[in-house]
């Protein structure tokens, strides 16, 4: 493990710490220009934080805020520098044209052994608490958010839950991790202010794009919308699979395959949910969103199933046949 920040803040218009300088991309190899784009995300600090200072200038609260923000990410920049994947090396890593793309809804223990030496024999991408499942090799996991509040009690166990989780996991141990990289990405700077995320996995850090369609490049950022899902469908658009089958994304209750089959998340417990209602995802248009995305992804030659017939997916998706 990465040893912590020290968790002292700075100031906000901080900026002679970080060189505001940028590559010229012009002048780099062709064979280089991967490599780049990949560390663009984490070297060019600059210019982010003299934003960050003029947005904090009028605020005392944002002030607060960046200056909570600032030394962990910096030490997120300083730790992953050296770990990170160019785009051509993460793509070498698959194993062949089709991913399974694991949400971390009940129906994932319905699936039988037979299923999982299948779905073993090609690539696995996992996102949020699929963590601390015991069903299969992950061959890569996106980290974006991951405590269900902001609140020290709840975000630092969670956290420390989380990595130790992934840290410990057989299922994990040759994982690629793509991350989060930004000011605002307070799942994975937590991380490192705890000194939890772990040292020996490749990453390859991605930013924040807020437009509707899956992004093209993985320069533009990828898409989150309302759900950590949107960013693992745009991240395994990008990395280049053509065939992308979405499983234990259920949306029909909100039972989860590491809990007892009549309880639920805390969280959903107080909005004052049971197991057995809708997921919330389900009335925030992910649905309709998915359906769109299916249509833009199959003019680019990717086609995007969904595993579990069950599913409310399957009203805008085909379901997977082996």
């Amino acid at each position: 493990m990465l040893a912590p920040v020290d968790p002292t803040p700075v100031a906000a218009h901080t900026t002679d710490a970080v060189p505001s300088d940028q590559p010229d991309f012009a002048r780099v190899r062709r064979e280089d220009d991967s490599r780049v784009l990949a560390r663009r995300v984490v070297r060019g600090a600059g210019a982010r934080l003299e934003r960050a200072a003029r947005a904090a200038a009028g605020s005392p609260w944002l002030a607060w805020h960046y200056a909570r923000c600032v030394p962990p990410w910096l030490l997120a920049r300083r730790q992953l520098r050296d770990r990170i994947l160019t785009e051509d090396e993460l793509r070498a890593r698959r194993r062949g044209d089709t991913v399974f793309v694991f949400g971390s809804g009940a129906s994932l223990n319905a699936i039988s052994a037979e299923e999982w030496e299948a779905i073993a024999r090609h690539d696995t991408f996992g996102f949020n608490w699929f963590v601390l499942q015991d069903f299969v090799r992950c061959d890569f996991h996106l980290i974006r958010q991951i405590a269900d509040s902001n609140r020290r009690t709840v975000w630092e166990p969670q956290t420390r839950e989380y990595f130790e989780a992934l840290s410990s996991s057989p299922h994990y141990r040759d994982a690629v991790l793509l991350v989060q990289h930004e000011l605002r990405a307070r799942g994975v700077n937590l991380a490192f202010r705890l000194g939890v995320f772990p040292d020996t996995h490749p990453v390859f850090p991605f930013r924040t794009s807020r437009a509707r369609l899956p992004a093209e490049r993985f320069d533009e950022g990828l898409v989150h919308g309302s759900s950590t899902l949107l960013d693992a469908v745009n991240a395994a658009s990008l990395i280049g699979w053509t065939s992308i089958v979405l499983v234990g994304v259920d949306l029909y209750d909100r039972r989860y395959f590491w809990l007892p089959e009549d309880e639920t998340r805390a969280l959903d417990r107080l909005r004052g949910a049971s197991a057995s209602d809708t997921h919330s995802q389900a009335a925030t248009g992910l649905i309709e969103t998915l359906g769109e995305w299916r249509t833009a992804l199959r003019t680019r030659g990717v086609e995007l199933s969904v595993y579990n017939p069950e599913s409310l997916l399957a009203r805008e998706l085909p379901v997977y046949a082996w």
